[in-house]
């Protein structure tokens, strides 16, 4: 076997990739000696990532998935950011070399990695706790900051309701929320409701909330703020944010590497016993971002990716793969 042929065969490895909403855009297809990373348009999050930086950071996150998976079967790969969003074409993967299959993160992270969006145990993990995680630079211009508790008080239930202010950002995220089991792609993609940590009932009264009956009553009473109310969490952890600097986080390409820095992350955070949940919200929001921003070190850093960092009380479920229904 080729070494293409190599890496497309550990699919059940790199298919683990995150992203938002669990869209899975990524596309990996062989082009003779090498492979194209793309994306699937109707898999981008048009109202709430208008600027893709979720998708560049999704296809990073991909990209060092086929790294570690590649690395297993014993070939280092490079990978060419060249991306062009006419084309739906990020890149390109090639062979570099002989891998000792000796890397920093191997399959079984990967395949162990959960996003877990319940509850996490008290107390939050404190600087020393995650200073490993928080004193290595993550590349040239990556960088991970906590932030302050107090300000997060402030800021989440703002970004909340701003992600149910609109019509669009509604039926965006109806598209993407599986909350009855006879969802026709509830074991594909999607953000399923054991996944969002909800019980049956729970789901059943977002899906009523959600629906465009519903919704266009409780929005006259206030939608968005009930919405963000009954999604508050009392364990909410640490707050991290992942930044670089404002040029950089213009630069697609360099968005994309600081993907590959987010899954990093959060595998380190897996071995040592802590889970993840992004807040994207935080820097989707154009208010609540700016304050992000100011809380950060420096004057011209921006937070790529804001996610809170703890134990979790209950154990997270795996998150569906389209993928595994066409193998």
């Amino acid at each position: 076997m080729s070494w293409v042929n190599d890496v497309l065969a550990a699919r059940e490895v790199w298919e683990r990739a995150p992203s938002a909403h669990n869209t899975q855009p990524a596309r990996l297809t062989a082009e003779g000696d090498r492979l194209i990373l793309g994306w699937d348009p109707e898999c981008e999050l048009t109202v709430a990532d208008p600027s893709r930086r979720d998708l560049w950071l999704s296809l990073g996150a991909f990209a060092e998935s086929v790294f570690i998976a590649a690395s297993e079967t014993r070939h280092a790969l490079e990978m060419s950011w060249s991306i062009d969003a006419r084309r739906h074409v990020a890149g390109v993967l090639t062979r570099v070399g002989t891998s000792g299959g000796d890397g920093e993160f191997g399959a079984a992270d990967l395949l162990a990695r959960r996003t877990a969006r319940g509850p996490y145990a008290a107390p939050p993990p404190n600087a020393n706790e995650l200073a490993a995680l928080l004193d290595s630079p993550l590349s040239e211009d990556v960088h991970l900051s906590l932030l302050p508790p107090a300000l997060l008080e402030v800021l989440l239930p703002e970004a909340d309701r701003w992600s149910f202010s609109t019509p669009a950002q509604v039926e965006e995220l109806r598209r993407w929320l599986r909350l009855d089991r006879k969802h026709p792609a509830y074991t594909e993609d999607g953000l399923t409701f054991e996944a969002l940590a909800m019980s049956d009932i729970q789901a059943r009264a977002l899906r009523i909330a959600l629906s465009p009956n519903g919704w266009r009553a409780l929005s006259r009473l206030g939608g968005p703020s009930l919405l963000a109310a009954a999604g508050r969490l009392d364990g909410i952890g640490s707050v991290v944010a992942l930044h670089t600097s404002a040029a950089a986080a213009t630069e697609p390409a360099a968005v994309a590497e600081a993907g590959r820095a987010v899954l990093r992350t959060w595998l380190a955070a897996g071995r040592v016993g802590l889970s993840v949940h992004p807040l994207s919200q935080l820097i989707d929001c154009p208010t609540t971002a700016e304050k992000v921003y100011a809380a950060l070190p420096g004057s011209d850093r921006r937070a790529l990716s804001v996610f809170r960092i703890g134990r979790p009380i209950h154990p997270p479920v795996r998150s569906a793969r389209r993928a595994a229904r066409e193998r």
